[in-house]
């Protein structure tokens, strides 16, 4: 692959990366949001099955909030796994990688390429 190939499939993989941990952030924080205002409803007027429903889910979404970059770059590669030009690059990429400069990055998967 090409020094050019590479660095087009770098910034395509950070693109979207970073599109998927905005998306999944607002939606989870905005998911969070809703439980908050309706969880005192559901203490008056709802079975328990829901309120447990919202305190595991919320649970878990923290969870997520917590590794949402390593939760996002674990979407980016099943979005882009199956391209041949990001197949590579994303072998030789972890999570924290993604943080660094372009240059950087097409150094570490020369590397691991070699």
């Amino acid at each position: 692959m090409s020094e050019q190939e590479t660095l087009s499939a770098i910034r395509r993989i950070k693109k979207t990366h970073e599109n998927l941990v905005v998306t999944v952030g607002v939606l989870i924080g905005m998911t969070l949001l809703v439980y908050f205002f309706t969880f005192a409803m559901f203490v008056d007027k709802a079975s328990t099955a829901l309120i447990w429903f919202e305190i595991i889910t919320t649970i878990l979404m923290a969870l997520i909030l917590v590794f949402l970059k390593k939760v996002g770059f674990f979407l980016t590669k099943l979005l882009l796994g199956r391209r041949s030009d990001c197949r590579a690059v994303l072998a030789a990429l972890v999570a924290a990688d993604l943080a660094l400069d372009e240059e950087v990055i097409m150094k570490k998967v020369a590397e691991f390429n070699a």
